[in-house]
């Protein structure tokens, strides 16, 4: 079997692992206390996100590795500061613990959706989620300066991500767990 690799090696793709490359970097400059350069490194990959998504979805490079790929760096990216947030004593645990599991149940879903065949595009509900949560995290970098606003933010943006979870649980349940429903397109 031959594998064509130059398909996968495109831009979006690229952009994906550079997302993947800049975890530790952002990791290690909060473990710093740089949190200007490690804020500046979480907006950029925040930036590249969408621009790889455009990149693909407009010149139709989009990959099974890319369906994959890219949101499991989105998900690696905020996890990782979420829980060195935590550690640094900049967010509560309870918050790392839901927002931990929720990603790791989405992980799981989109890795088995792919499995069988099928791909579990985000929708608008997952995008606004993931903007509140990404603006959340940003906010974060700023603690010193806005508490408790980013606090505020984090808890509302809490609660967009598991509306946004249980929407697209109840949506894609069938693709998991074969409910004699059809697949949707």
């Amino acid at each position: 079997m031959c594998l064509v690799k130059e398909k996968n090696l495109n831009l979006p793709n690229l952009l994906a692992l550079l997302r993947l490359l800049m975890v530790p970097l952002v990791v290690y400059f909060i473990a710093q206390e740089d949190m200007l350069l490690a804020g500046g490194l979480f907006v950029t990959a925040c930036f590249t996100d969408l621009l790889d998504g455009f990149i693909a979805r407009r010149y139709s490079l989009t990959t099974r590795l890319g369906t994959w790929l890219d949101p499991f760096a989105d998900k690696l990216m905020a996890v990782s500061v979420v829980v060195t947030f935590t550690v640094k004593g900049i967010l509560p645990w309870f918050v790392t613990v839901i927002i931990f599991f929720k990603e790791f149940l989405m992980l799981l879903g989109g890795f088995l959706a792919l499995k069988k065949g099928y791909t579990t595009p985000s929708n608008i509900f997952g995008k606004i989620a993931s903007l509140m949560l990404n603006a959340a995290i940003a906010l974060g970098f700023l603690y010193r300066y806005v508490t408790p606003y980013y606090l505020w933010w984090t808890y509302v943006a809490l609660v967009g991500s598991i509306a946004a979870f249980i929407q697209y649980a109840v949506k894609n349940y069938h693709l998991l767990f074969n409910t004699g429903e059809e697949k949707e397109e």
